[in-house]
């Protein structure tokens, strides 16, 4: 179980002035509500709960072999490893880390 320092970081991290809403509801881990006010919900995102934030990343293409990559990556590094395979200059505001594993291949 998560300490709340780490609920209220991961929430932060989460939030988005322009987007979020005034209230975030956090469920107890492995907890989800599907019916909100009659709509029906099929997934969530966003809960602080380790099992939530893990995101698949698979690239595929030209000159790309197979891996499986045995550290920590974030969503944020998609970005700047799209620009530099392709190579074009990193997205201005760009957090990420390129995933090097992807372009182990490439001249």
């Amino acid at each position: 179980m998560l300490d709340a320092a780490t609920v209220a970081q991961q929430l932060l991290r989460n939030f988005n002035p322009k987007r979020s809403g005034d209230i975030c509801l956090v469920l107890e881990p492995h907890w989800f509500v599907n019916d909100f006010d009659g709509s029906k919900v099929a997934s969530t995102q966003g809960s602080p709960w380790r099992y939530d934030t893990y995101v698949p990343i698979m690239f595929a293409g030209w000159n790309i072999s197979a891996k499986t990559i045995n550290r920590q990556v974030e969503t944020v590094d998609i970005a700047p490893t799209l620009a530099l395979l392709l190579g074009t200059k990193l997205p201005s505001g760009s957090v990420g880390k390129p995933l090097t594993e992807a372009m182990s291949n490439l001249n």
